[in-house]
């Protein structure tokens, strides 16, 4: 599996003041850290983790901060759903929920966690009781086996289900008594009548692949023997999956008593689409409020760091289903518009075509590996935007606003401050700049390529996280 060069974040646990540096004259205000890791702890939440997803309680203070006397004919939309915080945290106060998100495996956490509330507790819990049971009986033998050093391909019984045919790794992703065990798992979660709790369970299964796989998130994914760590030889994979199936039926009775209060329920929709089809899917006028995170310019492949979750909970079935959703994301990536015809942009703005020629002119001697391919990448980039920026003009109602989590980047040594860029491409859009908050002041850690913050040097850029207000007139 390719390596990928990543900005990898230290997130804090402690929340931030943020300090408005718009021009315009609005307020300053606190919103708590927007970094994921207090969601590990959260009820539904912690189900999945997600590198690139926001805190629950970031959003709340949004929908708190934006909408303090909004009723219950509110839209909410995440274009970048993720594992579908916005969606869950919106859904929580009453607000209808629309969600995008091209990746098949995180579109299913989104689908399963927000409508999850509708679950009966009982008949998952009998579901529960039932997987631990049967697992544990076809698994045992392959314990034994392992104790005994005995090859587990001649245990009984045989999983019915296969590895997916067309999945490839650089190592084996499994170590064999584990990987026959995900099997046998995942044939008692695929027998399961219910769709509803067969998708949980599926989903479950999928939260814990990794972590008895021969793979680890470094922050990218790459095998563990690379990473300097041993192989995986035996998990108690049952065990793991119960432990997660055990805690979201404790936070689904959670879910169901705070949504008994609304009559009627309010509604979720998440499409496994790219958020830059909107306009073909939603009416015009049709959103309160927008809040997301788009990626970011630093180049994490999110579909090839989850390639095993969609290909063993057979989301995909090959690598063209692969190249098909790569190309319907926002931004693509570096690796698939290198090596095309230098891009344009779609737009005027002078700033931003000065920073790009810069990068352009960067190390031309590595053709597209150098300046060129990123400078290819980065014109992508932010002509995805500008048709996000339209986008939101579209979907908005008037006076609305769209709230977008965003970083700086550093390539090829030359900072962009991708937030600055956003706001204006979205005036360009006829929307307005209404603030940039400072969430996080600095970040550390690895960026793309060619950066003295990756080579441990000293320089004046810092990374940093903000969130851009944008308001519909």
């Amino acid at each position: 599996m390719a390596s990928q060069l990543t900005l990898n974040l230290e997130l804090p646990d402690s929340p931030l003041m943020t300090s408005n540096v718009s021009s315009t004259s609005a307020p300053s205000v606190i919103f708590r850290d927007s970094a994921f890791e207090q969601n590990k702890q959260d009820a539904i939440h912690r189900w999945i983790p997600w590198i690139a997803g926001f805190s629950a309680r970031f959003v709340a203070d949004i929908l708190d901060y934006y909408l303090p006397n909004a009723s219950h004919t509110v839209r909410v939309l995440d274009p970048f759903a993720g594992v579908g915080t916005t969606l869950v945290e919106s859904l929580r106060r009453g607000y209808h929920s629309i969600g995008f998100e091209v990746n098949p495996f995180a579109a299913l956490a989104s689908r399963v966690k927000s409508s999850a509330f509708t679950i009966d507790p009982q008949e998952f819990w009998n579901t529960i009781s039932v997987f631990e049971n049967e697992a544990r009986q076809r698994t045992s033998a392959l314990d034994r086996a392992f104790a005994h050093g005995d090859d587990p391909a001649h245990c009984l019984p045989e999983p019915t289900s296969r590895p997916p045919m067309n999945f490839r790794s650089r190592v084996p992703f499994f170590s064999p008594t584990v990987e026959r065990k995900i099997l046998h798992c995942l044939d008692i979660v695929r027998e399961i009548p219910q769709t509803q709790i067969r998708e949980i369970a599926l989903l479950a299964i999928g939260s814990i692949l990794v972590q008895v796989s021969n793979y680890s998130y470094e922050p990218s994914l790459t095998s563990r023997m690379a990473a300097g760590k041993e192989n995986i030889l035996n998990a108690d994979v049952v065990g793991m999956v119960s432990a997660k199936l055990r805690a979201m039926h404790d936070d689904i009775v959670i879910y169901r008593s705070e949504m008994e209060k609304f009559t009627p329920y309010p509604t979720v929709e998440v499409f496994n689409r790219s958020s830059l089809h909107v306009q073909h899917i939603l009416p015009a006028e049709h959103v309160d409020i927008v809040i997301t995170s788009p990626p970011y310019l630093n180049n994490y492949h999110y579909i090839r760091n989850t390639r095993p979750h969609l290909f063993w909970l057979n989301l995909v079935s090959d690598s063209a289903d692969l190249r098909t959703i790569e190309q319907a994301n926002f931004g693509k990536y570096w690796q698939t518009v290198r090596d095309s015809q230098p891009a344009q942009l779609t737009f005027r703005l002078p700033a931003l075509e000065e920073v790009i020629d810069a990068i352009a002119a960067r190390n031309p001697e590595k053709g597209i590996y150098g300046g060129r391919g990123w400078a290819n990448y980065a014109i992508t980039y932010f002509n995805d935007c500008y048709q996000m920026g339209r986008n939101l003009q579209y979907v908005l109602k008037p006076q609305a606003v769209a709230v977008f989590v965003l970083g700086n980047s550093i390539m090829q040594g030359i900072e962009i401050p991708t937030d600055q860029f956003f706001a204006e491409i979205g005036q360009l859009c006829g929307l307005q700049r209404e603030a940039i908050h400072v969430l996080r002041a600095k970040r550390v850690g690895n960026s793309i390529i060619n950066s003295s913050v990756r080579n441990g040097q000293t320089t004046g850029v810092t990374l940093y996280e903000t969130a851009v207000v944008l308001r519909k007139p």
